[in-house]
């Protein structure tokens, strides 16, 4: 008997080899700009609508997972900033909420739970954890505390003020934090499983070594630890090129990292060593959404035969355009299902 979705991604995480490749490639934002839907229309979709959208995308066209939860920039909307809905992709901040992290002192993280799309959020969460009834993991996810950050407070500011007065920057943080918790907490009290974070503001094309692992990592550890405390697994995506910052990523706790096309995957395999399970490393933009999917596949075949003996999550490189061909998607699904990993060779 094959394994379920989840069983493969706790089999991978738990160091013992799946009966298939786990695969984190979903085709929900493909398939909702399909339906003629924007982001924002699919968001204000009737919640149990919404939740049985969700749950037969990933049924019909593969991942291990259902995702729910509250969008950390809608967050930003959410206390009183300007944020955007795109036609296509994610919202936009258009305006920093505060430009002095003073003004802090006079903000209720709480009140992200009066808003109309945490509580959209909330309500579609109650449909889609049960639909996915043990068989696939629910993940959270969300940017990270300093990428979170920069949202709240103008991402060129904070990159500044990280230099110049990081006891400020921490006390942003800091607010940042509880201001996660307080859009997290819910859900994962409805039953999420994983806990996902992106931070590409900690980037190596953002800021330095020093000044990931004095900011970026401590407030990576204290979420992950918070995460670990309600029982999730947990994954990071970190943005572009961390070659010089894989070393650090076992300290900030995380079971799952997914890197850019822009790190070399079997160093980063190899200094890791089966501490935290690798995923992604493929090009979303110049191969998933632009290759033909026999280039696609190859791509993938790749970096499968680069780590061999290493655990291995296929993953995009980053986000996945909305108008990848759904073809490009089902080609990298099949393969991680017809796909059975050599036996762990590493520490675990």
């Amino acid at each position: 008997m094959s394994m379920t979705p989840k069983e493969v991604i706790d089999a991978v995480t738990s160091g013992r080899a799946p009966d298939r490749l786990p695969t984190t490639v979903n085709a929900q934002s493909v398939v909702v700009r399909q339906k003629g839907l924007t982001l924002e229309q699919f968001w204000q979709l009737p919640p149990k609508e919404q939740a049985e959208l969700t749950y037969a995308i990933a049924r019909d066209h593969g991942g291990d997972y259902l995702h729910a939860g509250f969008n950390g920039t809608l967050a930003v909307g959410a206390l009183g900033g300007k944020v955007k809905f795109r036609e296509h992709g994610s919202p936009d901040v258009l305006e920093p909420l505060i430009t002095s992290i003073s003004e802090l002192d006079k903000i209720d993280p709480a009140r992200v739970r009066d808003y109309y799309y945490y509580q959209q959020a909330v309500e579609t969460a109650k449909y889609l954890i049960p639909l996915g009834n043990g068989t696939y993991h629910v993940i959270v996810g969300s940017w990270g505390i300093y990428t979170q950050a920069g949202l709240l407070y103008g991402a060129e500011r904070l990159l500044r003020e990280s230099i110049r007065d990081k006891a400020a920057v921490r006390a942003l943080l800091d607010f940042t934090f509880e201001l996660f918790k307080a859009c997290h907490e819910e859900v994962i009290g409805l039953g999420a499983t994983i806990g996902s974070l992106a931070d590409p503001s900690a980037s190596g094309d953002m800021v330095s070594k020093r000044v990931f692992e004095e900011l970026s990592l401590p407030y990576l550890k204290k979420t992950f630890d918070w995460f670990k405390s309600k029982g999730l697994l947990t994954t990071l995506h970190i943005c572009g090129d961390i070659n010089d910052r894989i070393d650090l990523i076992p300290e900030s706790g995380t079971d799952i990292l997914s890197v850019d096309y822009k790190v070399d995957i079997r160093r980063a395999a190899e200094i890791l060593n089966g501490r935290v399970v690798i995923g992604g490393n493929v090009d979303p933009v110049g191969v998933i959404l632009m290759e033909d999917p026999a280039t696609v596949r190859k791509a993938y075949q790749d970096i499968i035969a680069a780590l061999d003996g290493y655990p291995y999550i296929v993953m995009a490189g980053c986000g996945i355009p909305q108008s990848t061909p759904l073809e490009n998607i089902r080609i990298i699904n099949d393969l991680a299902h017809a796909t059975v990993p050599s036996p762990y060779k590493v520490a675990g």
